[in-house]
């Protein structure tokens, strides 16, 4: 694991023992560990960076070229999904409505090599051609959108901030009518607000993806230290997250900030109830990732740091590797692990775990009301 974590510095920039120029003895089934580790996380591409950029590790030959033909995959990926972010942008247009990619190709381009960030599928966040005020409407929208995308793609699941629209260009596509969401009603108003507040700035951000792709609206690096932190926080109390959504925040903090937007983060974060993750997330950019302390927004929570490195390691990205969670069990049981998950959580980040019953029903009757959901 420790090699793991070396090489992830590396990877970074961040001087190693790795980085002396003398030949680096890791053994074979060493080497195996690190790769799958390195998959489980979604961080192939990043490792092997680091791997390449560094004449002093050697490793087998026949992981070589498998690690060199899973990164020509995600490049590949990389350039599939650039092209159909930029058809998507252009599809909604052309139906009168605004896109804005939400993580995803917009992390990219803080890494230094844009094509080594695994991608996954397109989140746009969408919006009416024209601005519209009030509730009313909003809700008319998000009926419109789930509507749209159950012609694309009949059966989707529509939750409280985004539908499944299936397939767009070959890549899977979440139509959001809200970036995130809090457990913690009171919370969760704040931060939709805030979404609200802030949106025509987000949608107007257009940027041009590397190599000709083309050009997309994807958010400013102020709207995600807070966004991608509510991401964060949503998935590892409802799924799990892996590294890579921590070394996406790791790139978004390495774009800078003045100290009265620190300040103005910090005071966000505890609004929005998210400065404990925001804390426990601190520690592990530090510890694990050996990020600068002028680059921390808050600062770091040693036991809510270890807790969340540690759910980190064992779940893997998105909680897909958890080997304590069974995802083939009835919705008893699914419920149950929900529960026991819960618990677990509690005593590190206790407001979202004790609203998680509350949200559950108040979702339950969103989707009757407004989600287009229909009792059988």
């Amino acid at each position: 694991m420790s090699h793991f974590f070396e090489l992830i510095r590396i990877s970074l920039g961040k001087k190693s023992s790795f980085s002396i120029g003398t030949p680096i003895n890791i053994s074979e089934s060493d080497w195996r560990s690190i790769y799958k580790i390195a998959q489980q996380q979604s961080l192939l591409g990043v490792l092997f960076d680091g791997i390449q950029q560094n004449p002093a590790i050697r490793l087998e030959r026949k992981l070589l070229l498998k690690w060199y033909a899973a990164c020509e995959r995600i490049q590949q990926g990389n350039r599939k999904t650039n092209q159909a972010a930029v058809e998507l942008t252009r599809f909604l247009k052309e139906m009168g409505l605004r896109g804005c990619i939400l993580k995803g190709q917009g992390n990219t381009l803080n890494y230094p090599n844009p094509y080594s960030r695994m991608s996954g599928d397109i989140d746009v966040w969408v919006m009416p051609g024209e601005k519209e005020d009030g509730r009313e409407k909003k809700d008319v929208f998000v009926r419109k959108m789930i509507g749209y995308a159950r012609r694309r793609n009949p059966g989707a699941k529509a939750c409280y901030h985004h539908v499944d629209a299936g397939v767009f260009k070959g890549i899977e596509v979440e139509i959001h009518y809200r970036p995130s969401f809090m457990n913690n009603l009171v919370h969760n108003r704040r931060l939709q607000r805030w979404f609200e507040e802030n949106a025509e700035e987000q949608f107007s951000h257009e940027v041009e993806l590397p190599d000709g792709a083309g050009c997309i609206c994807v958010p400013t690096n102020a709207f995600n230290r807070i966004y991608q932190m509510a991401h964060i926080s949503n998935h590892i109390i409802h799924e799990g997250i892996g590294l890579r959504q921590l070394v996406d925040y790791y790139f978004v903090l390495k774009q800078g900030f003045t100290e009265e937007e620190k300040r103005r983060d910090a005071a966000l974060l505890r609004r929005f109830g998210l400065y404990d993750m925001a804390c426990a997330v601190m520690y592990v950019l530090q510890e694990t990732l050996h990020m600068e302390e002028r680059l921390l927004l808050v600062p770091v929570d040693e036991r809510r740091g270890r807790f969340l490195q540690k759910e980190i390691m064992l779940a893997g990205n998105f909680g897909q590797y958890d080997e304590r969670v069974d995802h083939h069990v009835s919705q008893v049981g699914r419920n149950i692990q929900r529960l026991k998950r819960n618990l677990r959580l509690m005593w590190y980040f206790p407001s979202e775990c004790l609203w998680e019953p509350v949200f559950r029903w108040y979702h339950f009757f969103w989707r009757v009301t407004r989600g287009g959901w229909k009792l059988a």
